[in-house]
């Protein structure tokens, strides 16, 4: 039940994100709006992954969160 907290308030900032870049359409904002959806993302495949073994599925949203983060840090293009 946890793991859907964390997953919620994820989604959360994503859409906070998401409000400000339409607001303001700076680079800034954009680039936090693709952090923010590829953490999410990370956190989604992570919780499943610990759902296959029991109990796990906590620590595989946090460590999949984390992994986002640093896959979306390659991509996020700077400007």
């Amino acid at each position: 039940m946890f793991t859907v907290v964390v997953l919620w308030l994820l989604a959360i900032a994503w859409l906070v994100a998401n409000g400000m870049f339409a607001q303001k359409p700076l680079p800034h904002y954009r680039r936090r709006r693709a952090l923010l959806a590829w953490i999410f993302l990370g956190a989604c495949a992570g919780a499943l992954a610990g759902l296959a073994s029991a109990n796990f599925s906590l620590p595989g949203c946090i460590a999949g969160a984390v992994l986002g983060g640093f896959v979306a840090g390659k991509f996020i293009a700077r400007d």
